[in-house]
């Protein structure tokens, strides 16, 4: 069990990566998360390797930077209006990890609704989020976030804005 003030501090963590995605800071946001940090989106439920399993999203840091950098191109086409998003996320629950490289760890999971606004249209998107946070001094980055939609295994559009 967690103290009651890194428990806040990983809440205001999750809140902030929100703000960051549904203000378009995607630059801010790729921040969050450590050199070998991965995003993954499986595309069943309960899937477990990212590897010999296709998935929705497996990126690495260098292929998330990519996807940010394409998001700032003004020419993107695809992106005409560019997506807005509106994400709540709410049942954070969190437990340390032991120590990874002398920094303290943390397994997380929240859940959340994401909204994908484009033009007059709105995809809605939810599910449950589970992080591995690292902590250096008063900041944490994301090592690993997993966003398990609970429709995974459904036809889905292409995801340009991380959810």
């Amino acid at each position: 069990m967690l103290d009651p003030t890194t428990q806040r501090q990983i809440e205001l963590f999750l809140f902030e990566e929100a703000r960051l995605l549904d203000s378009g800071d995607f630059q801010g946001w790729l921040k969050l998360y450590e050199p070998q940090g991965i995003y993954w989106m499986p595309s069943k439920p309960g899937q477990t390797d990212p590897l010999n399993v296709a998935s929705i999203i497996y990126e690495d840091h260098g292929i998330l930077s990519i996807r940010v950098q394409r998001l700032l191109e003004e020419r993107a086409l695809v992106l005409t209006p560019m997506p807005r998003t509106t994400h709540v996320v709410g049942n954070i629950e969190a437990e340390p990890a032991g120590q990874e490289a002398g920094e303290a760890a943390f397994k997380v999971g929240a859940t959340f609704i994401c909204i994908v606004h484009q033009g007059d249209k709105q995809t809605l998107y939810s599910g449950r989020h589970s992080y591995d946070l690292v902590r250096s001094g008063e900041a944490f980055r994301i090592k690993m976030k997993r966003v398990a939609l609970m429709n995974s295994d459904a036809t889905h559009a292409p995801m340009t804005i991380p959810l």
